[in-house]
């Protein structure tokens, strides 16, 4: 944000968000005892993404951020060794790139 005036240099023309959406946490069923509670600092990061203007063109996205809000959860994509230990690379990163799962 700060280099803002410099954005024509510094735009990404496509940008895919791959890993742990706030909606796997749920269809998942990861256990709350693995994840982590929200602190202050990552609130007011979250509030800061859903007032930026992309952001509303982006439903899928916005989605995702208001699931995250609700939840006032966040994982690390480490989290998925608590459903096996190679849960990670056999089941979900696979399925994800074989079926498109990003957004």
């Amino acid at each position: 944000m700060s280099m803002s005036f410099e954005a024509h240099q510094l735009t990404v023309p496509c940008i895919k968000w791959l890993g742990l959406l706030p909606s796997d946490i749920k269809r998942l069923n990861i256990r709350k005892d693995v994840l982590i509670p929200f602190t202050k600092q990552d609130q007011n990061k979250l509030a800061s993404l859903q007032k930026r203007p992309y952001i509303a063109c982006q439903p899928v996205w916005k989605k995702e951020l208001e699931i995250m809000a609700a939840s006032k959860m966040k994982a690390e994509i480490q989290v998925l060794t608590s459903l096996s230990s190679d849960y990670l690379s056999r089941v979900y990163l696979p399925n994800k790139l074989q079926f498109c799962g990003w957004i």
